[in-house]
């Protein structure tokens, strides 16, 4: 009977072990395609273990550069009428150093929220850059500047890219992190890939927008630009007040 009692405890036991090991793998599987996709995506790592577990599409790789490309639009429009107007070298040396630095100071968590057989949904928790803060502080600086700048003069172009990159250096993440849902599902060869049923393709750009500027839609950050510009126009009528009023 011992005997018995002692055999039908191992057999337990293994079982346990079974499907504790089990869960472990599957979920050390879903980490592994959580993180694998972001570090892919956002800070172009991890290509080798990439390519292994997924089957890659190069429109998301052209989203990135979509948005990488509206932020260097987007700089050259608001600061080329003061600057006049950047060179394709300037522009990229622009580009470059604020993707360096948005992968710097930006991060993520994730937290997995469905999972079953051969699919996923991730829920990824991003503390983006403030692109808008990075913006405001250009103004002030130019503002600061104003007696100085010779609209489109070397000088002026000087003092913008001056200006720029003395501000990058400050620039900072949000504080609070935005969450954004991605679904992967496996396909025929067993590999991840992104499940475009649940997935939109806004999905991914909204994923990449957050990451870049800190807000998840245009209106997001339109409106932080314009939080960002009244007080810079209050801090100068402060300035103005200060001047103009008698000793």
């Amino acid at each position: 009977m011992f005997k018995d009692k002692r055999r039908w405890f191992l057999l337990l036991s293994t079982l346990l072990l079974f499907f504790l090991s089990s869960c472990s793998s599957n979920k050390d599987n879903a980490d592994e395609v959580a993180t694998l996709f972001a570090n892919r995506l956002l800070y172009n790592t991890d290509l080798d273990e990439y390519k292994e577990k997924f089957s890659d599409s190069k429109r998301f790789n052209e989203r990135s550069k979509e948005v990488e490309e509206d932020l260097e639009n987007n700089f050259a429009t608001v600061f080329e009428p003061i600057s006049g107007k950047l060179s394709q070298s300037e522009r990229e040396d622009i580009s470059k150093s604020l993707i360096d630095k948005v992968r710097e100071t930006t991060s993520y968590t994730y937290t997995i929220d469905e999972q079953s057989k051969g699919e996923l949904k991730v829920m990824y928790h991003i503390k983006g850059f403030d692109y808008a803060r990075l913006v405001a502080m250009m103004m002030a600086k130019l503002l600061d500047n104003q007696d100085k700048i010779d609209i489109g003069s070397v000088n002026a172009k000087h003092l913008v890219t001056t200006a720029y990159y003395e501000s990058l250096e400050k620039s900072m993440s949000i504080i609070e992190p935005v969450s954004i849902n991605i679904y992967f599902k496996k396909d025929n060869d067993k590999k991840w890939l992104i499940d475009t049923k649940k997935t939109d393709e806004t999905d991914i750009q909204n994923l990449l927008f957050v990451f870049m500027t800190g807000k998840v839609h245009d209106e997001d950050y339109e409106k932080s630009m314009l939080e960002e510009i009244n007080q810079i126009i209050a801090r100068e009528k402060e300035k103005d007040n200060k001047t103009s009023s008698p000793n």
